[in-house]
């Protein structure tokens, strides 16, 4: 599956780090043990909806766990609204991650959920 459409680097001047978006479509389609899911929300808010084999990396600690993700597979990144994972997304890319964001967050996934089954 091809994910995403990238941004950044649009020129050879912009030193912007290029990282990828997901659509909360795409993100439910995704397989977990071909992707390292990095979630950004809270403990509490993962504990109500959690994402299974994802790796819990919020505000306080997010410097030791960005220690160790691994470099040998996509990162998708997400947290409750999809601000601050576009931040973070950033940063890995600028250390060599192939990284994407979730559109909206986990917000925007939930919401594709609901409407899934509402079907």
């Amino acid at each position: 599956m091809t994910i995403a459409v990238h941004i950044g680097k649009d020129t050879e001047e912009d030193d912007e780090p290029s990282y990828g978006r997901i659509t909360p479509e795409e993100f439910a389609a995704l397989d977990p043990d071909s992707v390292t899911l990095l979630d950004l929300r809270e403990p509490a808010d993962v504990a109500v909806h959690p994402v299974e084999g994802a790796i819990n990396a919020p505000l306080d600690p997010l410097a030791h766990v960005l220690r160790t993700v691994p470099k040998d597979r996509k990162v998708v990144v997400y947290c409750a609204e999809g601000w601050w994972s576009e931040e973070v997304a950033e940063i890995l890319a600028d250390r060599g991650y192939d990284v994407a964001s979730l559109i909206g967050g986990f917000r925007a996934y939930q919401q594709y959920l609901d409407g899934q089954s509402a079907r």
